[in-house]
């Protein structure tokens, strides 16, 4: 006889057996046991004297049996599994995956003449809107699942929620809404549910995209210093699959109610990087999908203003500030200075300074000083003192940027410099007029011994011709003889 008709026999020699009352059937109570969708759940079954033989059933339907061999019923026949090493111990726990609402209800578990109750209640949190979140967006959070159970959230620093402004909790606790997300509220939040004895905690990422610290930065830097003006994201965008379009842009306006104008952008996907060509003092460094850093070489003061940096994705966008306040010295008069003139040094913020702030300037190694605590943008201080000025503006005495400025006097000559200078001075004269002598003495002998040499050249030719004259003559005379 094949082992299959050994089998069947023997289960239907047990039922007769049980039929007619000499096993009786003993009957174990009911566990509640929590799983949620799409994980896996573990139903109790566990039986320290047996070592095989179970039949797990739900709504009298085979859901899994090891009787000699291993059999599934066709609805959980990929999703039900025993622990083979552990049966040999008494367990005959059922293992199920990928949890569905349908598999909530009753499963029994029949080991030998005793039978175990599971009553499997199955839930979910679903999130609204789902997927990625940009900073500034609701969200909602929400239970699915038998009512009977007790709710209690948790948010990503495994803190209970309660309601307060930006939490509200809805129908029994069932329901949590989010109001105005913040980059700080991306992590794990938690659904602890309760029941009797029976508990599960349900977790659900929340990721939401923006730029960290969303509140309006300063930033105070010296005329002819460097700047770098930093945007950080609180996740990599890459990493999102539901991202299809990316676009990184920086806008700047010179004060706070003109119209913002468009610097550059660019799209994350495609890595290109669009510079108008009047940006060359701005270097821009993209940290792929994380950070952009923004260098202005040099700054000038009609560089100040607000730098707002644009995510745009296809939901939405979000975007974040960043104002640049410049500090710049003058001075009237521009130069050294004279021996009884004053200066006014003028220092000027391109804003107004922040409370509890002081604007002011110093002379350094010195007692001379001068404030401005009412919130104006500028100091001015009228001196004479000579020497390293210093504008500072400062925080409850931590200095946040400073510009020096020195304080020059025009030479002043003393009693034996002059005397010096008139000395050369005079002997430069001296040697000038002795030098215009030398060459007017040579050039007037120069003109006399040209003249000396002309005149006897003038004889000499007068001489030579009154010789060649008399000897035409002669020979002349001759030939009339």
């Amino acid at each position: 006889m094949d082992p299959f008709s050994i089998m069947t026999n023997s289960i239907l020699a047990v039922f007769t057996v049980m039929q007619l009352g000499l096993i009786p059937i003993m009957a174990e109570g009911e566990t509640t046991v929590f799983g949620a969708v799409g994980k896996q759940v573990i139903l109790p079954c566990i039986d320290k004297t047996q070592s095989d033989g179970v039949i797990w059933k739900y709504n009298d339907q085979v859901v899994i049996q090891h009787l000699m061999r291993l059999l599934r019923g066709p609805k959980f026949k990929d999703r039900s599994e025993l622990n083979k090493q552990e049966m040999s111990k008494g367990n005959f726990s059922l293992i199920l995956s990928r949890l569905e609402h349908a598999d909530a209800g009753k499963y029994v578990c029949a080991v030998g003449s005793r039978t175990f109750k599971v009553q499997l209640q199955v839930f979910e949190v679903t999130g609204s809107p789902s997927g990625y979140l940009l900073k500034g967006e609701n969200l909602t959070l929400s239970i699915q699942g038998p009512s009977s159970a007790s709710v209690t959230w948790f948010n990503n620093h495994k803190v209970k929620v309660t309601a307060i402004q930006s939490r509200e909790l809805k129908n029994g606790g069932r329901t949590l809404q989010i109001h105005n997300l913040q980059v700080e509220d991306s992590g794990t939040w938690t659904c602890h549910i309760t029941y009797l004895s029976a508990q599960l905690d349900i977790p659900s990422k929340v990721l939401v995209i923006g730029f960290h610290n969303l509140n309006v930065e300063t930033l105070y830097k010296a005329v002819n210093s460097t700047v770098s003006i930093s945007y950080s994201l609180s996740t990599h965008l890459l990493q999102i699959r539901e991202l299809e379009y990316v676009r990184v842009g920086l806008e700047w306006k010179p004060e706070m109610g003109s119209k913002y104008q468009e610097k550059f952008n660019f799209s994350v996907t495609s890595k290109e990087l669009l510079l108008p060509k009047q940006m060359a003092n701005m270097q821009v460094t993209w940290k792929p999908s994380h950070t952009l850093e923004v260098k202005l070489a040099k700054v000038q003061f009609k560089d100040a203003g607000w730098y707002q940096c644009q995510l745009t994705v296809n939901r939405g966008r979000v975007e974040k500030a960043i104002h640049l306040v410049v500090m710049t010295v003058s001075a009237d008069p521009v130069g050294p200075l004279s021996k009884w003139a004053n200066v006014t040094l003028l220092c000027k913020l391109s804003a107004p300074i922040p409370p509890n702030a002081q604007l002011c300037w110093e002379h350094v190694n010195g007692t001379e000083k001068k404030l401005n605590m009412s919130g104006h943008n500028e100091v001015t201080v009228k001196t004479k003192t000579v020497g390293l000025w210093r504008c500072s503006l400062k925080v409850e005495n931590n200095m946040i940027t400073s510009i020096d400025y020195t304080v020059v006097k025009v030479a002043e000559w003393n009693i034996y410099d002059l005397i010096w200078i008139v000395v050369g001075l005079g002997a430069s004269i001296v040697l000038l007029l002795l030098a215009s002598l030398f060459i007017f003495i040579y050039t007037a002998r120069l003109r006399r011994r040209r003249r000396a040499e002309k005149m006897a050249q003038a004889r000499r030719d007068l001489i030579e011709r009154r010789i060649c004259q008399c000897q035409r003559q002669l020979k002349n005379d001759y030939s009339d003889a």
